[in-house]
C-alpha cells in the first residue's frame, strides 16, 4: 500500500472541504444511537446508549427491528444514519442485499447485485417515510455496498460514498472479469436524485470496501477507515485539508486484528480526543478505542461490559437531549 493516498477526482480537490454534519461539542450530546442490523433479522435496529456510556447500550423497541425494507431484495445490510448540521432531516441508508435469498452466492451478489441503496427519511428520528430504492450506479456496476455520507455545509449537500466493482460496457451480463472493488461517490441534496458517480478511492492493486469517515474536530480534518479485501483488515488514513485533499496513510491492520470489516467510528461525547471504533468480526461488532487517532498502532480493545452482542456493520450517531428523548420514548427498550 502507498504511504500517501490522493483521491482520483483531482478537479474537485481544491474546491471541496466537506465540513462534518455537526462539529463535535461534548456538551451538546447526551448519548449515542447505533443503527444496525443482524444476519438473522436483516432490518433496521436501534440500540441506545445508557447516557453517555460508549460501551453500555439497550436494544430499543423491545428487541425488535424499527424498520423493514419493502423494496428490492426486502433485506438490508450495512446501515448508515446521515443528518445535516441543522439536525432537521435524517436519512437511513442501507445496502439492498439478502444473503438468505434462494440461489444466493457472493459471486452473484458482486455481478448482478443491486445498483441502488435503500433509503428512509425522517424529520425527527421517529416518523419515517416508506423505504425507497434509489439507483446510484451505472449499469456497468456489479453492486453497491456499504453506503455512508458526509454533509457539506458550504454546498448544502451530502457526499455519498459506497463500494462497487465494474465490468466492461460490452459485458452486459457481467460474466467476465471486473475491476477491483473500489470506493465510489456522488453528491445529493435529498437522496432521491444524485450526481454522476465517480471514483473516490481506487488503488490499482488493492480491492477496498466499507469506507467510513471520522471528523477530527477542525475544518477539513478527517480520518477514514476502509476494509482491505486482500488482507481482510481495516486500514486508516488521515487528512487536514478535506475529503478531496491529500491523505496520509496511517497503517493497515490498525487494530492488529484481521478478519474485520464494517468500521463505525465515533468521537467520545465526554472525553476530548477519545475516539471509538466498532469493527465487525463477521459475527458481531468488537469495540476499540484510542486517544491518539493520528498514530499507527494506537487502537486498543475497549471494555465490552454492557456492550450488546449480535450487532453488525452499522453506524453510531451522537444524540442531543431532544433526539435521545424522542427515540427512547418512541421505541422503548
Amino acid at each position: 500500500m502507498r504511504t500517501v493516498f490522493t483521491v482520483l477526482v483531482a478537479a474537485l480537490a481544491s474546491a471541496v472541504v466537506a465540513s462534518p454534519a455537526v462539529p463535535r461539542q461534548a456538551s451538546n450530546y447526551v448519548g449515542y444511537l447505533i443503527s444496525t442490523f443482524s444476519d438473522v433479522n436483516p432490518k433496521i435496529q436501534f440500540h441506545l446508549s445508557n447516557g453517555n456510556s460508549a460501551s453500555s447500550f439497550k436494544f430499543l423497541n423491545k428487541g425488535n427491528a424499527v424498520l423493514a425494507s419493502t423494496v428490492g431484495s426486502k433485506a438490508v445490510r450495512d446501515i448508515f444514519l446521515a443528518t445535516n448540521s441543522a439536525r432537521s432531516e435524517y436519512y437511513l441508508l442501507a445496502t439492498d442485499l439478502d444473503v438468505e435469498a434462494s440461489g444466493f452466492s457472493w459471486d452473484k451478489a458482486t455481478r448482478q447485485g443491486s445498483r441502488g441503496i435503500v433509503v428512509w427519511k425522517s424529520s425527527n428520528l421517529v416518523d419515517w417515510s416508506e423505504s425507497s430504492l434509489r439507483t446510484v450506479e451505472k449499469d456497468t456496476a456489479g453492486m453497491v455496498w456499504a453506503p455512508s455520507a458526509v454533509w457539506d455545509d458550504e454546498t448544502s449537500q451530502y457526499y455519498l460514498f459506497w463500494a462497487s466493482r465494474h465490468y466492461s460496457s460490452s459485458d452486459t451480463n457481467h460474466t467476465g472479469t471486473a475491476t477491483l472493488d473500489k470506493i465510489r461517490y456522488a453528491t445529493t441534496k435529498d437522496f432521491s436524485t444524485f450526481s454522476e458517480p465517480g471514483d473516490y478511492l481506487a488503488p490499482a492493486d488493492t480491492p477496498l470496501i466499507d469506507q467510513e469517515f471520522q471528523y477530527l474536530g477542525t475544518p477539513g480534518a478527517f480520518a477514514r477507515f476502509y476494509k482491505n479485501e486482500t488482507t481482510s483488515s481495516i486500514s486508516q488514513d488521515i487528512t487536514s485539508d478535506g475529503l478531496f485533499g491529500t491523505w496520509t496513510h496511517v497503517g493497515d491492520h490498525i487494530t492488529g486484528d484481521s478478519q474485520r470489516e464494517g468500521p463505525a467510528s465515533f468521537a467520545d461525547n465526554v472525553t476530548p480526543g477519545l475516539y471509538h471504533l466498532l469493527l465487525d468480526d463477521y459475527t458481531q461488532y468488537i469495540p476499540y478505542e484510542t486517544s491518539d487517532i493520528k498514530s499507527a498502532g494506537s487502537w486498543k480493545r475497549s471494555n465490552t461490559s454492557g456492550f450488546p452482542t449480535g450487532l453488525k456493520h452499522g453506524s453510531v450517531t451522537p444524540l442531543t437531549q431532544k433526539e435521545y428523548d424522542a427515540v427512547a420514548a418512541a421505541y422503548p427498550a
